[in-house]
Parts: C-alpha cells; structure tokens; sequence
C-alpha cells in the first residue's frame, strides 16, 4: 500500500493529542479500495443481511478452520470457546461494563488485533457483523482499528452516523422511521437521492427539571461525547499497557488529567449560564440531579430515567455503596500514606511527582495497576449505580443507563458529580508535593513581554447530522456472491438529516512578544480561566489553578532579541475540525477511485482530537470575562522524541510513547498549590479577556 505524500513546510507546533504537521498525504487506488470496503462495514449494522457480499464473506469464512491466519493462536482459542458457549445475542444491548460482556467484546478484539494481514482482519470482521451483537461489533472493531499498525490513516464513519440512537433523541428517530413506513413522502430529491432534515433540540429544550439542563448543548454535543468514546478506545481499561503499547504514553497521568481538564472545561460552561461549582453528592442523601435522556436502543426499550431527588434504596445497594466506599478510603489512604501495596504486601513509593502515573492507573483500575486485587474501579461502580438502571434477570437482557456507555455517560450531569470526587484524589496527591519554586518556574533570559489575544465571540450555529442509519432499508437483491465478491458500498436511496444547534467560536489570534538572551528552544503553554466565581467574587490563583483549561502547547525556536509570535485558533494542539459526513466521505473515495479527485489524509479531523468548537466557553451576550495564562518554559526534552516510531499524518501515535512535547508534568504549572510570593516570574503573564455570546447572523458585524 502506498500514500502520497504532498509536500508542504512543517510548522513548529507540536501537541500532545493531535500532531499539527501541515501535512497532506493522499491516498492510492489500493488504499482506496480497502477504505470503500471498510465503509460497508458500518452501514445499517442493525441490518446483517443488507449487503450480500459482506454476507458472502462472513458465511464463508471459518475462524476455527484458519487459527494459523492469526499471530496469537490461543487468543482464537479462547474466542471460538466463548463463542460456541454462548455470545450476547444480535438485537441486545451492548454495555463494556458488563463482565460477562466485556469478556466478549475483549476476546472478539483479540482476534481482530492478532489477523495477521488485512485480508484476515477484514473477513474476520465481514463474520463478526454477520454473526456477533451489532453493538460489540461495532466496539471491539473500533479498537481494534486504533490499535493495529496496519490501519492507520483508514477512516471510520462518525460513530453517531454509525449508530444515531446513541446520540440524537428519540423524537427525531421516530420521524425518521416515520418517513420510511409513509413511503418518503414529504421528502425532496437532491441529485437523485430523496432528502430531508428534521430538527433536532437537545433535553433542555423541551423537559426543564433542574437548572443543570441549561447545559444540555454542551452535554450533550456529539462532538464532546464522540470524543470521550474514543479516549476510551484508545486507552481501554481493560486493555494491558504492556502488551500493546500504551503503558509508554503516561496512561495513568493522562487519564486524571484528561478528566480534570474536562472538569475544568465545564465548569467555565457552568460560569457563562450563572451556575456555580459542581455539585458534591453523598451516597448518604437524595442525588438532587436528575436525568431524563430521551434516547431509544435499536431494539425499543428506552434509556433509564433518574427523577431529581433520587434516593438509593440502601436495602438494595449496601453493599454496593460500602464497596465504592471501601474502595475511594484505600485511595486516600495510599497518598497520605505515600505508598501502595502490592499483593504480595510489599510497599512502592506514592510520593514522588512521577507517582502519579501509579495513581491514575490504580484510580481507573486498569490492567497496569500495580494491584487490581485491592484498587477497583471506582468511577465504573459508580457509574453503575446512579445510572439507575433495573437489574437484569439475565446478562444479555440490560438495559443499561446513559452513564454506562463512554459514548453517552458525559450526557449525564452526575458524571461530572462522579468526576469531581475522583478529581480529589488528584489534588490530594498533588497538595503533597511542594509547591515550585521560582527557580523551577523560571526561564533564565527569557522574557514575556507583552500579549494581544483578539475579540472573543461565540455563537450558535446549525449542523445536519446523517442518522439515515437509523431506518432499515431493503436489502439488495440476493446474488451470485462468492467469498470473493467486490464488496461494494452502494449509496443509500434516501439521506435523512438531523439538524443540530452547536456552540462555536469566531477564530482568533494572539500574539506574543518575547525577549531573549540567546537562541533557545522555549515551550509555550496557553490556558483559559475564570477571573471571579459564581457570585462575582475574585478569584484568588491557589484556590482558582484547578480551573484553568488549556488551549495551546507548542515548541518554538526562540532567538537572541526580539521574538514575535503570532498564532491563530485554528492551529491550536488537540483541537480538531467537525467530521466529514459519512455520505461526503463515500462520494471522495468513489471520485478519487474513478480519477476525479484525490482522497487527502491528514489529522484535521483526527479521533483523538477535542472538537475546536468548544474550546471557548459561552460567555455571555454583554461579555462575561476570562482571564488568559501564558507561559514559556525551557524545553525539556521526553524520554521518547516526538513522533518516533510512528507517521504523524496519518496517525494519533496511541501506544508509541511519542505523542508528548517535552517531558513536564500535564497541566504544569497548575499542578501543583501555587505559592503566590514566589509563582510570578517574566516568563509568563496573565492577559484579562472577554468573551461575547452572539447571534450567528451577527457575528461578523463591526462591533
């Protein structure tokens, strides 16, 4: 397989999630062969028998007949042993915090992950469609796609076109399936295709039950709850960081501060619709926050709803919540103990800086956890219980709640409450370090000498998502299939759109001056964060670090004097473009296909990307400030060079230990308590800005 690449000047921004390479590589007619048949893959996935090539495939291809096609025989093994006991049934529901489940979907991965060329993993996945439930279809493959070198650069569908059920309310669906039983009536034709988009409002547009659901366009943004799905598939769980890679991308760091930055971030969402800090919850009182979802599974049965005030009955979860609570005390105790235990009793340190990728694996109870025997899953038990889903009568039979699915949870105003008790451990831990000192702080002659940041304006504008996934279509007609038939994606009749309101931003700059003494490498760190609190009082920095969400991080080659550095939004690190629908992306790959245009690859849109819509808080129509921090500090080079080992293209380098700038902690230097006598040195400044919410129509008008 081959990929062209075009030649472009490589800029000197680097992130920590999404390379910014300015980069284009385009792809050849192999590549875009196999990327028309990954799309056939995820189409009507609810429908097994819809393309009769695929169907051809999967009938003729006999796991157990070709164990030597696969790298990890006894990973076949194992599979064809659950399997032949008994799988989850196609038309259930698929939750990965089900045990039994996610022992599946693992083994279904595994041998996904081991095929040993393309042709095995895409027969291999051509059977699980046709044979394995739709929903761990559709997430043992995901991960399988982010993890296997030989599929980097391949492009998956939106996974809330792959299945809209999760993502879009019922109301719209129910219209949309409306429109196929009247026979598409109503529908305009657009180039041939039969169109029409149906309106689609969010849960605070229509059930108002407490003031947490004046955030449900935040909450519930595609984009945002699309992109905490796929940090799970890129760092599952249940997933050994050893054996794939991920132990070397400072997993458990990432993973606290991924959802302290998420905290952080919402909670400046919070200040621009008047609500304070984030709720606390005690298992001892009613949760106050209820939830109403407003989604259907495929199958019909509707999401669980938790009434405000809910009050557990403790009869029926004491031991559940004595068991979370047992778990959060041997957290606490380990920092204010400053060490861990092993299972075989022996002690390892929890008090040095680098211990806190040794807290965050045993926080998430993940396979790299020094002792998954006495450090649980905290946030997974809890978010079992307040899902308030009904307990199963059997394992194939759940109905799971909104808070057990990584692409649903963060819907959820109690996810945020859940979080916000895990985030204590976090700080805990970083309260007992020192604080840095000026010294550490500093970038000996290295000045920042002044800083412009341009108008802030949000606004909301309107996005059309494809859910035609979501109506069953007819089959095509059965032919003469072989296990070797052109697997062919053929456009569907109709497209049926849900129209979306989302927040965005108008793009904007800052500029930054800088004086130095001498040529040198310097990292630059940019933030965003409230200036005073829900009711108007001033922040002070100690008691505000924990707020600050980072918006840029990049390495620049300063030289001696005068240094200006200009840069726009749209180059910030781990910000990416809204995905290309999955309609668009068929009609590219057909026309590079036949010669008409070329198929670009690149990361703008990359799965490991924080949706760059979102990057500002709303702020409000008379503009509501901010405060922006930036700092640049000494280079300090990682333990694994940037990019090695890995194309930064086509790639989010997930597992190669290359994905970092430098070597400093995440979130640095509001990691740590702030002392305020020594913290401010001329390497860094604060700059107030305002942020005003507008009108889409208004928004290029001259103020």
């Amino acid at each position: 397989m081959k990929l062209i690449l075009l030649a472009c000047l490589v800029a000197v921004t680097y992130g920590a999630s999404v390379p910014h390479t300015h980069q284009v590589k385009y792809a050849d007619k192999e590549f875009l062969e196999k990327q028309e048949d990954i799309f056939a893959l995820f189409r009507h996935i609810y429908q097994p028998e819809y393309n009769q090539a695929l169907v051809a495939y999967a009938k003729a291809w006999d796991i157990k007949a070709h164990k030597d096609a696969y790298t990890k025989k006894e990973a076949v093994e194992e599979f064809i042993e659950l399997y032949e006991h008994g799988f989850l049934p196609k038309g259930e529901v698929f939750s990965v915090f089900d045990e039994k489940q996610r022992e599946q979907a693992i083994a279904l991965f595994h041998i996904l992950f081991y095929a040993k060329d393309f042709d095995t993993f895409y027969r291999t996945a051509a059977w699980a469609r046709y044979y394995v439930n739709e929903g761990m279809f559709v997430y043992a493959t995901t991960v399988a796609f982010t993890h296997r070198d030989d599929l980097q650069g391949y492009i998956l569908p939106p996974l809330y076109e792959i299945y809209p059920f999760y993502f879009i309310n019922s109301e719209v669906i129910t219209k949309a399936r409306q429109y196929k039983m009247q026979g598409y009536h109503g529908m305009k034709e657009v180039e041939g295709v039969k169109t029409v988009v149906i309106n689609h409002n969010y849960t605070g547009s229509n059930i108002y039950t407490n003031p947490e659901q004046k955030l449900s366009y935040f909450t519930e943004d595609i984009g945002l709850n699309s992109y905490y799905y796929y940090f799970h598939t890129d760092y599952p769980f249940w997933m050994g960081g050893k054996e794939f890679g991920i132990v070397n991308d400072r997993r458990g760091e990432l993973y606290l501060y991924e959802h302290q930055q998420l905290l952080a971030r919402y909670y400046l969402e919070r200040l621009s619709n008047g609500l304070g800090h984030i709720p606390e919850f005690t298992w001892e009182k009613p949760i106050r926050t209820g939830y109403y979802p407003q989604l259907s599974y495929y199958n019909g049965h509707a999401f669980p709803v938790r009434e405000d005030h809910h009050l557990f009955n403790k009869e029926d979860h004491y031991h559940d919540i004595e068991m979370i609570e047992e778990y959060e005390h041997r957290i606490i105790d380990a920092i204010d103990l400053g060490y861990v235990v092993l299972p075989n009793g022996e002690h390892v340190d929890l008090t040095k800086p680098e211990s806190i990728e040794i807290l965050g694996n045993m926080i998430q109870g993940n396979e790299d956890s020094v002792n998954t025997r006495y450090y649980k899953y905290i946030a997974m038990f809890a978010k079992m219980i307040l899902g308030t889903s009904v307990e199963a009568v059997e394992y194939h039979k759940v109905i799971p709640s909104v808070l057990e699915h990584f692409e649903t949870c963060l819907r959820d105003p109690v996810f945020y409450q859940i979080y916000r008790r895990i985030a204590h451990f976090y700080y805990q831990f970083k309260d007992h370090l020192p604080s840095y000192t000026h010294e550490e702080l500093s970038f000996p002659g290295v000045k920042i000498d002044e800083v412009e940041v341009d108008k802030l304006v949000t606004f909301f504008d309107k996005y059309d998502v494809d859910v035609t996934n979501a109506i069953d279509m007819e089959p095509e007609p059965a032919g003469k299939h072989t296990k070797d038939s052109k697997i062919e994606y053929k456009p569907d009749p109709v497209v049926i759109k849900a129209r979306t309101t989302r927040l965005n931003h108008k793009p904007f700059n800052y500029k930054l001056t800088i004086t130095s003494e001498k040529a040198t490498k310097g990292v630059v760190r940019a933030f965003i964060g409230p200036k005073f609190n829900e009711y108007g009082a001033h922040y002070h920095l100690s008691e505000n670090r924990e707020n600050f969400y980072e918006l840029d991080h990049f390495l620049y080659d300063l030289v001696p004097g005068k240094n200006v550095i200009n840069r726009n939004s749209v180059d910030f690190y781990g910000f990416v473009n809204d995905r290309t629908t999955y309609y668009e992306l068929y009609k590219k790959v057909m026309l590079a296909i036949t010669g008409d245009g070329k198929f670009p690859l690149d990361q703008s849109e990359a799965h490991c990307g924080f949706p760059a819509r979102l990057m500002l808080p709303k702020g409000t129509k008379g503009g509501m400030e901010f405060q922006m921090f930036f700092i640049i500090s000494e280079y300090k080079a990682p333990a694994v060079p940037l990019y090695k080992g890995y194309d930064p293209v086509v790639s989010c380098g997930v597992g190669s230990g290359a994905r970092y700038i430098d070597a400093l902690p995440f979130g640095y230097p509001f990691d740590r308590k702030i002392d305020e006598t020594t913290f401010y040195t001329e390497n860094m400044v604060f700059e107030d800005v305002v942020i005003f919410h507008k009108r889409e129509t208004d928004v290029n008008v001259v103020a």
